[in-house]
């Protein structure tokens, strides 16, 4: 199925982003959510008691299917059993040179404008935090809220050279999460910073792992005015850099957006590093459309094919078809990876039902037995970012990490621990806003539509039962085998969502969201939050 065709998306973080970069453009479309597997059978049952003060009156809000044979309040709670399987993940990862040696590859579109930090202030008062207050927004006439909703893991004041530290940093968890490799995107412009941190990142590659890669991916300026002398003038520039990703010998250029030009413009630009003694390859992320789609043009000009891709559940399928017709046509293709999609700068937003994008397009990348997979992105925090980070902890990064791994060696990982992981919205999608505060209203374009769920997503290495409790609702899933297993309720406004695993009477795990869920907002933010990890040695 061919990917619809967005081209009139913007991926430009309105007046913010313009301050500190030119302005990109970008677009999304189609994702199927798949059951989780490695679960043989669950039951689910709900206990709803009376609704506290903060929650009777609410309008619109989704009941959770009850149990008739429930009780009519919670009972007494089970005793806590002390953590003794400590790890990292629900997994044995294998080693960063196992995962390395094999063909598939991973890697995560990489945004330079938005490191770990602008300034080398302190957290509560750097950059980051202008972008997160409402009195910068409110500044700019916008009235939109929260500039952005979230920012990276935060940190102290460095000594040194804070920039290569913080580029370190993010390459440590990269690799931790199976990753071999950062897309760099770049406008070649001297000054933009986009290319000016290159080298920056490129040394400290060299300094964590010199076996870490870095694509690049070449952007073109607005209007597509970029010429072929100053994108080969750049690639000449760092052609002698180790760190560079080739591909037998030769540069891989991934640029976002290529069919603004046509093709022979690429093939102009490779021709004439040819001609230098550089010889390179091109993997274009297209904005739209499919292999089958570009192959007349562009299939004699590439040696793979990759998509800005899918943001919502009911289309993942383009994920493996878009393998298997770039398989077809002689090519490599590199499937793109999203947690979700949100921009409060426009005030737009797909649906990503929890987890459920995310695990259904690496789920459909591993069935197209796709080369490679690209993250959409690792740190775009205007819109589609999976980096750790101060909203979601490790818990996106967590899970992709089971699936790298997967996606690397062919094999389900076998669970050794258990991990919980919860991911939900701070408020439903129709709950009250302030329209004075807000002009622009969040809504979805295209794609599923809205869900208000709170999901528990749980890997577990040997039966149990799986407890969300929202108040004083309180919901349970039987799970007979071990297994990942993603156990979804509606959401109870009033109420911060807690988590359990339980086994023979006794909570093994217990997790406690760090999100209330608010009955009413001022400014609306559709941003999933997530947090979690295993009972002891993972990150919350």
């Amino acid at each position: 199925m061919e990917t619809p065709d967005h081209s009139g998306l913007t991926r430009a973080a309105g007046a913010m982003r313009r301050r500190v970069v030119l302005s990109a453009v970008a677009a999304v479309s189609g994702v199927l959510l798949l059951a989780a597997a490695g679960v043989a059978a669950c039951s689910v049952a709900t206990r709803d008691t009376a609704p506290t003060s903060q929650e009777a009156g609410i309008a619109g809000v989704e009941g959770a299917s009850a149990d008739p044979s429930a009780s009519g309040s919670p009972s007494a709670g089970p005793s806590v059993v002390p953590p003794t399987n400590c790890g990292r993940y629900a997994f044995t990862k294998a080693s960063t040179s196992t995962l390395r040696s094999s063909k598939k590859k991973a890697f995560a579109f990489y945004f330079p404008p938005y490191p770990i930090s602008i300034d080398n202030k302190d957290p509560s008062g750097d950059y980051w935090a202008k972008w997160t207050t409402e009195a910068d927004r409110l500044a700019s006439g916008t009235k939109q809220g929260e500039e952005m909703l979230d920012r990276p893991l935060t940190r102290a004041p460095l000594s040194g050279d804070w920039r290569q530290k913080d580029f370190e940093t993010e390459i440590r968890q990269a690799i931790d999460i199976g990753l071999d490799g950062f897309i760099w995107e770049y406008h070649s412009v001297s000054s933009d910073a986009r290319w000016t941190q290159l080298p920056v990142m490129l040394a400290a590659a060299k300094a964590v792992d010199p076996g870490f890669r870095i694509m690049l991916s070449p952007d073109l300026q607005q209007g597509a005015s970029t010429t072929q002398t100053s994108i080969v003038a750049d690639v000449l520039k760092v052609k002698n850099e180790p760190a560079i990703y080739r591909v037998d010998g030769k540069i891989v250029l991934a640029p976002f957006y290529p069919e603004r030009v046509a093709a022979s413009f690429w093939d102009g630009v490779r021709t004439t590093l040819a001609s230098s003694g550089v010889p390179s390859v091109l993997v274009p992320i297209f904005l739209s459309g499919s292999p089958n789609s570009r192959a007349p043009a562009w299939n004699a000009s590439v040696y793979g094919y990759s998509l800005w891709g899918n943001r919502w559940v009911s289309g993942a399928d383009t994920v493996r078809k878009g393998a298997v017709e770039a398989h077809a046509n002689g090519r490599k293709y590199m499937a793109p990876i999203a947690f979700e999609d949100t921009r409060i700068y426009d005030g737009r937003y797909w649906e990503a039902s929890n987890s459920g994008a995310l695990r259904a397009t690496l789920e459909k990348a591993i069935a197209g037995d796709a080369d490679w997979i690209a993250l959409i992105t690792w740190n775009d925090y205007t819109e589609s970012w999976m980096a750790p980070s101060k909203g979601r902890g490790y818990a996106v990064a967590d899970t992709v990490a089971y699936y790298t791994s997967w996606f690397k060696t062919g094999r389900r990982p076998s669970l050794v621990r258990d991990a919980l992981y919860y991911f939900h919205r701070s408020h439903r999608t129709d709950a009250p806003y302030d329209t004075s505060k807000q002009q622009i209203a969040m809504h979805i374009p295209y794609g599923d539509s809205a869900s208000n769920k709170v999901e528990l997503l749980a890997f577990l290495s040997a039966p149990g039962k799986l407890v969300i409790k929202q108040g004083n609702t309180v919901s349970t899933k039987d799970v007979t085998a071990a297994g990942m297993v993603s156990f979804s309720v509606a959401m109870v406004p009033g109420t911060t969502p807690s988590f359990e695993l339980q086994r023979s009477g006794k909570i093994v795990q217990a997790l406690q969201s760090k999100v209330p869920i608010k009955a009413k907002v001022t400014h609306q933010d559709m941003m999933y939050r997530a947090g979690g990890g295993t009972s002891c040695g993972g990150k919350a």
